[in-house]
């Protein structure tokens, strides 16, 4: 019996990490033969200590975080995963436009091999300290007109122009995580700009085109893209977020952490309800505060984060023309009272539209969608993933419902270190070593066949002016070559 491709796309597990700012986190899922996506497990482990504002500061301590979730995610599934998808996100992540232009003798008709030369200059233009992970034409403007094009194949001119779009990432940010999977013995299939495929899932083709501000409220950061003319037009990321309303009642009140963070997610901005008593308090531990108290202090934090979203979508040039409005999503975005304070410092914007969850999705166990917008963009990621990351096959469906959540905390932690500690040092460098090239070797190999598998899909797509290149790959691929120089710096 000959399988689909839809039949053997449910039997491929797909797995995705995202490196964020509060948790490193990971998911398995299965592409359904309706097109829809079933989670099958679901894995997290605090990242406070070795990320900030979505970069890598401490590798070692990432690495090792990334092995836990490995680790947890093989146990509920019964099997070994090799391979990954990756999203990230981070404060050195923007967008930056650029121009390529053409002048001819005489008319020339634009053939695919001019619209290519002029793709293909741009990729090549370098900003220092900043590596091009996503490349995209947007219109072309031929002989000066005033109408620009997206696609002018065929039209006969003189002169030509092309905008582009780039996504930037700062180079030690991509190279510190890239260098943690390979510390931790996980190979990368692809990566992906979180932002863009949360874009991809959460947005209609008619919110792209009117035009809309697609907002990420998260932790230590909130990704700012907008979108007009069915185009990314600007991407900005401010590192401010929500971690830092906690942060704010810690210090003030001289509460803890865990407290603080309960009173956010409790009363929010408790000052903007009608019901508002501004005389009520509220005990905390052995001491009392009048929740009025606790409303200013998280207003004050959140109007700071909301203004810093107006200025990125004023620097963007396209503010007066979002017809579709605020789309919010990440965790912030569930801050009682928040779309009143959008309504009222954006009044000519459309009223915000708040997106906590992907459409698509079933799960094995509905405890785990938990619902709160902050694992959008790792979801995302998962529609991405096309190749399957598994060595093993999977236990029976039934096998896998029986882990619930209450239980996968009691799953063994992986670790990248031996039990012996710090003291078996030379130990532990052997085995780092022997690691260290084994993994290279395998990564060698894949990347390579991932490289060759993407250069296959680029060169099968519709010819024409509309392009886009997803450069993680080759960037990965350069890190591959440069070797233990690399691995072992």
């Amino acid at each position: 019996m000959i399988q689909t491709d839809m039949e053997m796309d449910t039997e491929k597990t797909i797995v995705a990490i995202e490196l964020a700012s509060s948790k490193v986190s990971g998911v398995a899922g299965q592409r359904q033969p309706d097109g829809s996506m079933k989670v099958l497990a679901y894995a997290s482990v605090p990242s406070q200590s070795c990320i900030r504002y979505g970069a890598v500061y401490n590798l070692d301590r990432t690495a090792n975080a990334i092995a836990n979730v490995i680790t947890r995610l093989d146990a509920m599934l019964s099997t070994k995963i090799e391979r990954v998808y990756i999203g990230y996100n981070a404060r050195t992540l923007r967008s930056m436009s650029c121009q390529v232009e053409r002048a001819f003798d005489e008319d020339t008709v634009i053939s695919q091999q001019i619209i290519d030369d002029m793709f293909s200059e741009c990729d090549m233009e370098e900003r220092e300290g900043y590596l091009s992970l996503l490349l995209e034409s947007q219109e072309y403007v031929v002989d000066g007109r005033h109408m620009p094009e997206t696609d002018p194949m065929g039209v006969a001119c003189r002169r030509i122009s092309g905008n582009y779009m780039k996504v930037l990432l700062g180079q030690q940010v991509a190279e510190y995580m890239a260098q943690c999977f390979g510390m931790a013995s996980v190979q990368i299939l692809d990566g992906f700009v979180s932002a863009v495929a949360q874009a991809d899932v959460i947005l209609s083709d008619e919110d792209r085109q009117q035009g809309c501000a697609l907002v990420d409220y998260g932790a230590d950061t909130t990704t700012v893209s907008v979108y007009r003319g069915g185009m990314l037009r600007f991407l900005r990321v401010i590192p401010l977020g929500s971690s830092l309303i906690t942060r704010d009642l810690v210090q003030i009140l001289k509460i803890d952490e865990d407290q603080a963070e309960s009173l956010k997610c409790r009363y929010g901005l408790y000052n903007l309800k009608q019901e508002n008593d501004p005389e009520a308090q509220i005990l905390v531990g052995d001491r009392s505060f009048k929740l009025s108290e606790i409303g200013d202090i998280i207003g004050a934090r959140n109007e700071e984060i909301v203004r810093n979203i107006m200025a990125r979508i004023k620097d963007s040039g396209y503010e007066d023309v979002l017809f579709a409005g605020l789309v919010l999503t990440g965790g912030g975005s569930r801050l009682q009272g928040l779309q009143q304070v959008l309504t009222k410092l954006m009044p000519k914007m459309r009223v915000p539209r708040f997106v906590t969850q992907p459409d698509g999705f079933t799960w094995v166990e509905p405890s785990w969608n938990s619902n709160d917008g902050s694992q959008m963009g790792l979801l995302s990621v998962l529609t991405k993933g096309c190749e399957n990351c598994c060595d093993m096959p999977l236990p029976k469906m039934d096998d896998i419902e029986r882990l619930t959540s209450e239980n996968q905390d009691k799953v063994s932690m992986g670790s990248l270190f031996t039990f012996d500690g710090e003291s078996a040092q030379e130990e532990r460098d052997r085995q780092e070593q022997e690691r260290i090239q084994a993994a290279r070797a395998e990564a060698e190999a894949q990347t390579a066949a991932s490289a060759d598998s993407q250069e296959k899909q680029e060169n099968e797509k519709p010819q024409g002016g509309k392009k886009r290149k997803n450069s993680f790959m080759s960037f990965l691929k350069g890190i591959v070559e440069k070797g233990e120089e690399f691995l072992d710096e």
